[in-house]
């Protein structure tokens, strides 16, 4: 029998933690900085230079590339390799990671960085550091593209055709490495000297880089560590964490630096699962060639944005993928002509969700900036969104935001009635809050551009049952109907299956525990040329966007356990009411202009939604097995088995995007990447448990509705 261990942190939620992050979060400015000599940056708070006096690049190679073996490394790697650093600074050493990485030859190899920045560089200061290395301006103005703003938290940055991905924390490092779940395959333990900043060199450090370090999935090779000091602090605190420690020669005449390689030399060891979470410890996933694309490594099951975005992360990566859909591409509700890229924020930003969808919205702009050029009439334009304050709850509920949180004008700034009356292009009675960098996007045409992939094939079929094979491989029978032959029936297995199909996935997957509700939602069709101008995307109790090819899409409605296709002209008043949100004139334009000749249209489609309006993005879990493994959690909430989660092997799925998938399928899709690769993540543990497919099944066996056997 699995060992049981009481915990104190035990509760009936979800899972085994708040959710949330402790204490307030402060607003991130950018560190004072004095140019020594014009040009050398050198931290005012921690008195000390970013990077060497003498060649900060030529130090860079020395200490982290040389000493971790890199390049050495990178020519015989398999799948993703994952770096920590522990202070992104002036982004010398990621640039210097790449610039080499990129001369290595092996397409097998992808390369992921994360890297930590407790007090980060705006864009002007980077782009001034940086000006010292013209070998480097390339990749510094491809950097800087990406970089984010001062938002404390994980920002996903990604430059594919190069296999270069950099997640960047901005947080305190050991609250940082406390939510990473490895592997690291390099540490680049970096910083202001520990004289100078002790509170970053705490015992606590190095306990989270022993813990990352033991979670190495790789059966070849060691965690290597790598650090410019010498200091003794240093040097015991990675002896401590199980490291072999030696003292090569310093950088240009310094006499010594560290290098350390793991070896797990102070023990005993609990394994991974021997944790408050044990179903969130890792897998070992099977390797897969980046370069091989004779046949399809992963197949996923639906064409909508869930799939074309997880898809696209895949093939991005070097894998060939397999989509499947019965209806073709982006036929449900991810087939709207137009939808709103945006975000609801909450006044608390302690919450996971809010993590998880500022995070993820940031990351989405930064798929759609990198992919799609911004247009009036294509697929995506950054038009900018208001959500504007039409009622007393909506007030209060902004101000109380915006008394509570300081986020940069960049994201999301404030504006009044008059503000927000130019920028819609028409008279408001109330101000609100602007998204400058949002916009809309035409979902239907972003999937279509999605899956234009050379490694991506889509094929129209009806997936009409999946089975696990003996070998762990996934059957998928088909059933595909031609003018010729009717219907045929074929099948097809593949070892990694992701499942992207809404709500039906409840009859692909009839044994999983997937507590998902269908929405129904109409659109509704305006004519532009009987409408007042707009300019941005108007959001109130419905959302408008500006006119695309001559109408305007407004909606959408909500109805839940309504499986009706049709269009109602019920609901297409519901959303003409929802026009006096926008002003005056938009709200007697139905009285004014009569409907038949106003509304040209609508759509029906039907959104998946779960619980607690968060997608499902993971492993699945083999129901059966998941209560028998955890059945004393049943009686009592504290007893966890010390036992990882039983998975069905190769089994995932992305669903429950509800209807913010463009602002969340990215993000999700980009996990999603990670967990099936075996890369790091590009969230936080805490976001990767509240995505976790098996939340609800692990929620319901502590409340006590699900029996111990089903």
């Amino acid at each position: 029998m699995a060992e049981t261990t009481s915990r104190s942190n035990g509760s009936n939620n979800t899972s085994h933690r708040t959710h949330s992050r402790p204490g307030p979060l402060p607003p991130l400015t950018p560190p004072e900085i004095t140019w020594q000599n014009d040009v050398l940056p050198v931290s005012s708070q921690f008195d000390d230079p970013y990077f060497s006096l003498h060649d900060g690049l030529a130090e860079s190679r020395y200490v982290f590339l040389q000493h971790n073996q890199l390049p050495h490394r990178w020519a015989s790697w398999r799948g993703p390799f994952c770096i920590v650093e522990t202070g992104f600074g002036t982004g010398l050493n990621f640039l210097t990671t790449w610039q080499a990485f990129r001369q290595q030859p092996n397409n097998d190899c992808w390369l992921h960085i994360t890297s930590i920045e407790k007090y980060p560089l705006s864009r002007q200061q980077l782009s001034r550091a940086l000006a010292l290395w013209p070998e480097l301006a390339e990749l510094t103005t491809q950097l800087l593209t990406q970089y984010p703003d001062a938002i404390t938290g994980f920002h996903s940055l990604c430059w594919p055709e190069q296999r270069v991905q950099l997640t960047l924390i901005l947080d305190d490092v050991v609250d940082a490495l406390a939510e990473l779940s490895g592997p690291v395959h390099a540490w680049y333990l970096d910083g202001f000297a520990p004289a100078n900043n002790p509170e970053m060199w705490q015992p606590d450090l190095f306990k989270q880089i022993r813990r990352l370090s033991r979670r190495h999935p790789q059966l070849t090779g060691s965690t290597t560590l790598a650090t410019f000091t010498a200091a003794s602090v240093v040097r015991r605190g990675l002896q401590g964490a199980g490291f072999n420690v030696y003292k090569p020669k310093g950088y240009n005449g310094k006499r010594e630096m560290l290098a350390a390689t793991y070896k797990a030399s102070i023990g005993p060891e609990q394994p991974p699962e021997a944790n408050s979470q044990p179903w969130m410890t890792p897998s070992l996933p099977t390797p897969m060639s980046l370069s091989d694309s004779s046949a399809a490594a992963v197949i996923i099951v639906g064409a909508g944005l869930a799939g074309a975005t997880t898809a696209r992360a895949l093939a991005e990566r070097g894998i060939k993928v397999q989509v499947i859909d019965q209806s073709g591409i982006a036929t449900g509700a991810s087939g709207n002509p137009q939808g709103g890229l945006y975000v609801k924020l909450a006044a608390n930003d302690q919450a996971t969700h809010t993590e998880f969808y500022l995070h993820a919205y940031l990351t989405s702009l930064r798929w759609m900036n990198r992919l799609f050029e911004p247009s009036a009439d294509g697929v995506w334009n950054a038009c900018g969104v208001l959500q504007l304050a039409w009622s007393a709850a909506e007030q209060q509920r902004q101000q109380k935001f915006l008394d509570r949180l300081h986020y940069p004008a960049s994201l999301i700034q404030p504006v009044s009635a008059a503000q927000a009356s130019v920028l819609a292009g028409s008279p408001q009675q109330q101000g609100g809050l602007f998204f400058p960098a949002a916009g809309w996007v035409s979902p239907a045409d972003v999937c279509q551009r999605l899956l234009d992939h050379s490694l991506i094939d889509v094929q129209i079929a009806n997936v009409s049952a999946i089975t696990q094979l003996t070998n762990k491989h996934w059957q998928l029978q088909l059933d595909t109907t031609t003018d010729t032959a009717g219907t045929t029936s074929s099948s097809q297995t593949t070892q990694q299956l992701v499942i992207a199909t809404a709500a039906t996935t409840q009859q692909l997957l009839p044994d999983t525990y997937l507590p998902i509700k269908s929405i129904r939602g109409q659109l509704t069709y305006l004519d532009a040329a009987q409408s007042p101008p707009l300019t941005t995307v108007l959001c109130g109790r419905s959302y408008m966007a500006p006119p695309r090819e001559g109408q305007l899409v407004l909606g959408a409605t909500y109805h839940q356990n309504d499986p009706d296709k049709t269009l109602r002209e019920q609901d297409h008043q519901t959303n003409l009411g929802h026009l006096q949100d926008f002003g005056d004139l938009w709200g007697t334009l139905a009285s004014k202009v009569s409907t038949h000749k106003l509304v040209v249209g609508g759509r029906t489609s039907f959104r998946c939604t779960t619980p607690d309006y968060l997608p499902m993005a993971g492993p699945v879990v083999d129901t059966d097995r998941f209560i028998h493994c955890y059945a004393p959690m049943i009686k009592n909430a504290r007893q966890i088995p010390a036992r990882k989660a039983p998975l069905l092997e190769g089994l995932w799925i992305n669903l429950g995007h509800g209807s913010r998938g463009l602002a969340s399928a990215p993000l999700c899709a980009e996990l999603l990447a990670c967990q099936i690769t075996g890369s790091a993540l590009p969230v936080s543990n805490r976001v990767a448990e509240a995505l976790w497919p098996g939340r609800f099944l692990l929620r319901d066996m502590i409340r006590r509705k699900l029996p111990i056997k089903r």
